[in-house]
């Protein structure tokens, strides 16, 4: 039974609303950050650690007492670090699973996004912009996940969502799919997203699987404020 999660980016803009889920949902949070001062939280149930994945500092002891790990992390979006993005899925998530391993954890679910599988969905204006320019970080994505694979002991939850929304969504809820999703169905609200992770982690749902997290299309994506491109 899950108690106790750790929360990877818990600065970012999908890890803050991954914590109030998982509060919500009854569970306390070791909350990780390169700057725990970052970490806005009030709730006693919130133990802020500093802990850098790429070195593995801090990883050690922010695993004690945990029962599963929930990573939201992602890298900037400036041209710079899109053109060479940080390993943060590949060298970072490595580092977090041998610390696991260590602290006999087995729970890890981390966000993976959708053109990981394939680069098709979306209008043509996302493929040739967005996409695009995301290309790197997606290929970084699909490495990571063909890495998860490797840990036979390893009970991970990759979600690819879709092009992340702040906002409310004019469709039907997401849904996750096993396999390629409908049709026109390539967004993914923020905070559903963070809902259904913890969900995941509470539940034991989808081990050892990469589900497609998303829903249709609403026709309102370029009448709203651009979220970031940032993939958490």
């Amino acid at each position: 039974m899950t108690k106790r999660i750790l929360l990877l980016g818990a600065t970012g803009g999908t890890g803050a609303l991954v914590m109030q889920a998982a509060l919500d949902a009854g569970l306390a949070v070791t909350a990780a950050a390169r700057d725990p001062g970052d970490i806005e939280a009030t709730d006693e149930q919130v133990r802020p650690v500093k802990v850098n994945v790429l070195s593995g500092e801090g990883l050690d002891e922010a695993l004690q007492d945990v029962d599963a790990v929930i990573s939201a992390l992602g890298v900037a979006n400036d041209p710079k670090t899109l053109l060479n993005p940080p390993p943060l899925y590949t060298d970072g998530h490595e580092n977090v699973i041998e610390a696991m391993q260590r602290a006999g954890v087995d729970r890890l679910i981390c966000i993976s996004a959708l053109w990981s599988r394939s680069n098709d969905f979306g209008p043509l204006w996302f493929r040739t912009g967005p996409v695009m320019a995301l290309t790197r970080v997606y290929s970084q994505m699909r490495s990571m996940e063909r890495m998860l694979s490797g840990y036979p002991s390893l009970q991970y939850t990759a979600v690819r969502a879709g092009y992340l929304q702040d906002d409310v969504i004019a469709s039907p809820p997401p849904q996750a799919y096993a396999d390629r999703p409908p049709e026109g169905h390539w967004l993914t609200r923020r905070a559903d997203l963070a809902a259904f992770m913890v969900q995941c982690a509470v539940q034991d749902d989808w081990l050892r699987a990469t589900p497609c997290y998303v829903q249709s299309a609403d026709g309102h994506v370029l009448n709203r404020k651009l979220p970031n491109l940032r993939t958490y």
